[in-house]
């Protein structure tokens, strides 16, 4: 699967996870009416003096077997918060897998094409005497130089869009928050602002729970798990940011890596063409 499309996809939980967080916020308990209980003991063909369980909010009602209970977690105040955070983490591993995998996909290609014109990053890679020497035993040196390169460039953790900016770089984009702005409608400032909340967000989330960096927590709004406050339209906000960051790249990446490729295939008609001027003057030489 390519970057793209896994990108995609993890994007798909991302909003999964924000609809069920709709469908589950504010559930509470509440009692079983007697003509409800038998409808649904009919439903599941139990015995009608079945026990049951119910809660629900504005935009449901669940109804459980009292042998599998409905988690208390979910019946208390922000008890379904863990699904927001939950699409915060999953939308940052879609833009971080995005641009790394990316950066893979095109690295060769970047190489190839550019040369000595590549970015700084790519051109300050350092190969070892047995990553030469192994170049002449590949029956495919491309393909030899290709994991080399990889090997520079193991998974990176996003901690702002200045990871971001590098790998866009790389792929040759230079004015990749301009084309971004662009294809968004959004300013690069208010892209760039949902983009390093988030991303600093998953990190807290990943590092600390998302308890707050004080003991007191008097500088930031906690609620009353003592966790960060969190709400649906701070999330879903920045997850549409992200998802719509990701599409815009993809496109800037596939015209610049298009570009690339155009280019290549001209340098190697080129070499090929040298080549052959130079078996005919050989030959010519040869016969005289």
């Amino acid at each position: 699967m390519g970057a793209y499309e896994l990108a995609v996809n993890n994007f798909a939980v991302a909003e999964n996870l924000l609809q069920l967080y709709e469908l589950f916020n504010n559930l509470r308990e509440g009692p079983v009416t007697e003509d409800l209980r038998l409808a649904v003991c009919r439903l599941w063909d139990v015995p009608p003096n079945a026990a049951l369980r119910n809660a629900y909010n504005e935009q449901m009602v669940m109804l459980a077997h009292a042998n599998a209970p409905i988690p208390q977690a979910l019946l208390i105040e922000n008890g379904a918060d863990f699904l927001l955070r939950q699409a915060v983490v999953v939308a940052c591993t879609a833009v971080e897998s995005f641009f790394w995998d990316s950066l893979r996909e095109n690295a060769l290609t970047i190489v190839r094409a550019r040369r000595r014109g590549a970015d700084e990053t790519l051109r300050g890679i350092t190969l070892t005497l047995d990553d030469y020497l192994s170049l002449g035993n590949y029956a495919e040196p491309d393909k030899r130089l290709e994991q080399i390169i990889l090997k520079n460039f193991e998974r990176k953790t996003l901690y702002s869009t200045e990871s971001i900016d590098n790998i866009a770089k790389i792929l040759t984009v230079n004015n990749f928050w301009e084309d971004i702005c662009k294809k968004c409608g959004q300013s690069i400032n208010d892209i760039r602002r949902n983009l390093d909340e988030i991303i600093q967000r998953r990190n807290q989330i990943a590092h600390r729970a998302d308890r707050p960096e004080t003991e007191t927590g008097l500088d930031e709004r906690i609620d009353g798990h003592g966790l960060r406050e969190i709400t649906f339209p701070w999330v879903n906000t920045r997850v549409a940011t992200a998802k719509s960051v990701v599409i815009a790249a993809n496109e800037c990446f596939k015209a610049a890596i298009g570009k690339l490729k155009k280019d290549l295939e001209k340098q190697e008609k080129q070499a090929a063409e040298q080549e052959l001027a130079k078996a005919t003057l050989k030959v010519r030489k040869i016969g005289q």
